[in-house]
């Protein structure tokens, strides 16, 4: 049946212009996130737990992290290595996540001032070090977030994430304080999906399979969602993107146009697992990319003020009926090529809200 697309009367059209998009029944989700709805005294949270007052956080990947990434360096307060001669240094991780190791070009810890920090597995730990025996009253955080969470930021949308990406003039790197708003919205509906799929106690909201959902999470929540059957398009063979999300699982199998978007993948993803990072699309669920004919539609749904997503537009309440009714966001951040968001984010919305919306 044709939607009806209803609009404010003539009176309200002023105050329209000051509203529209400002309201999301959903805008507080990341306040959210520590419970579980039906399931919280069942199903582990979102968030992973985290360190107390670290004296520094590390951003790391099992697939590998720019070199100097990885290294944790003990320092005096001038800010040089601090000097270990004749001492033993030893850290050690509160979780089996990392393996421990004296820094490149050094056979001890102590004379390197410091360790090389090895993912072997997703999560949160702290480390701590002590110098013969003596604990240096320091703990570091170590996030390393689902490498599949990585994989498919990179797959989706390297270039547009290459392109947010601060590089450093020297070196070449992605600097540490990066931020791709792309990739953080993209990491943002995922995350979302795991937690609708936890307040609502149902896995299948977003097709993930429940033996593998539950397996260790949260890492593990990330994976059966990217995994899921007919999500994200790059984690399908038949995708033409699968095999950049394939060598995205190892830094070393990519090349260099691939790197500064992984390298910020890497910053972005842990973020998003740790809950430093923010939900910058306040609540959607799912992303597409818009061809001219869907964008037509959605301009004229925006610049007329629809209640209802018009037909041809790429989305409609049919597609997720558990959510609806569903709004079009047009994430004010996120690059446009030719006029074209390479990005439109899907959430939910009251009868109320207008269909499609251009503010966060």
């Amino acid at each position: 049946m044709e939607k009806m697309f209803k609009m404010r009367a003539a009176s309200l059209l002023l105050a329209a212009l000051f509203i529209a998009g400002c309201y999301n029944p959903f805008s507080g989700i990341m306040g959210l996130f520590g419970g579980g709805g039906e399931s919280e005294d069942e199903r582990q949270s979102v968030l992973p737990s985290r360190v107390a007052d670290p004296a520094a956080k590390l951003l790391l990947a099992v697939g590998g992290v720019a070199d100097g990434r990885d290294e944790i360096i003990i320092t005096e307060a001038s800010g040089d290595p601090r000097d270990f001669s004749g001492a033993t240094l030893t850290c050690v991780s509160d979780k089996d996540i990392v393996r421990i190791v004296p820094r490149p070009g050094f056979s001890t810890e102590a004379a390197g001032s410091g360790v090389r920090i090895i993912p072997t597995a997703p999560g949160v730990t702290g480390i701590t070090c002590a110098a013969d025996g003596e604990a240096l009253g320091l703990t570091y955080e170590v996030t390393v977030p689902p490498q599949s969470l990585i994989q498919i930021l990179v797959a989706e949308a390297g270039g547009e994430i290459a392109g947010e990406a601060q590089v450093d003039e020297g070196s070449g790197l992605v600097t540490e304080a990066s931020e791709s708003p792309t990739a953080q919205a993209l990491g943002s509906v995922i995350r979302n999906r795991i937690w609708f799929t936890n307040n609502r106690d149902k896995v299948e909201l977003f097709k993930a399979d429940p033996d593998e959902y539950d397996s260790a999470p949260p890492a593990s929540y990330y994976d059966a969602v990217i995994f899921a059957d007919g999500q994200f398009a790059p984690a399908s063979p038949s995708d033409p993107n699968h095999a950049v999300f394939l060598d995205a699982e190892r830094r070393i199998f990519l090349g260099d146009d691939d790197l500064t978007a992984y390298d910020q993948a890497v910053i972005t993803a842990g973020g998003i697992f740790n809950g430093d990072m923010e939900d910058n699309t306040t609540g959607a669920f799912a992303f597409y990319s818009p061809n001219s004919d869907q964008w037509q539609q959605l301009s004229l749904a925006l610049s007329m003020y629809y209640y209802d997503i018009p037909d041809g537009a790429g989305v409609s309440d049919d597609d997720y009926p558990a959510m609806e009714p569903v709004q079009v966001l047009i994430h004010p951040d996120v690059p446009r090529g030719g006029g074209i968001p390479s990005f439109v984010f899907v959430r939910m919305r009251t009868d109320s809200d207008f269909a499609v919306v251009d503010q966060i």
